[in-house]
């Protein structure tokens, strides 16, 4: 009875353990000063204008960037720009891949709607 008491112990603690959590992504954002940036899939029509600085970190996709200059997406040294056409929208430079993406602060106007 003793092992029979101590194997339940032992399947039930091994249970325990191997309980994943899975962790949610964010969307892919940008933090400047006070503003989240969202990320855009149509790039197109917006042209770069002044630079506004250089991703400082990139934290997991997991984690919501809370400080200046920081992205859940975007690497580190990553060169974000002003765009010509809208004051609500940023231009980033990929370091890594030299890709082009676009960015905007306004959430309404995000591709993916929940309907």
């Amino acid at each position: 009875m003793k092992k029979r008491s101590m194997f339940l112990f032992f399947i039930f603690f091994l249970g325990a353990c191997n309980t994943a959590t899975e962790s949610e992504s964010y969307q892919s954002m940008i933090r400047i000063h006070n503003t989240n940036y969202y990320y855009l899939d149509d790039a197109t029509n917006y042209s770069q204008s002044v630079k506004i600085g250089e991703i400082k970190e990139q934290t997991p996709p997991d984690v919501m960037p809370v400080r200046h200059l920081r992205s859940n997406s975007e690497p580190k040294g990553s060169e974000i720009y002003s765009t010509k056409e809208s004051s609500n929208h940023i231009i980033v430079r990929n370091i890594d891949t030299d890709d082009i993406s676009v960015y905007t602060s306004e959430e309404n106007n995000l591709s993916s709607t929940n309907d």
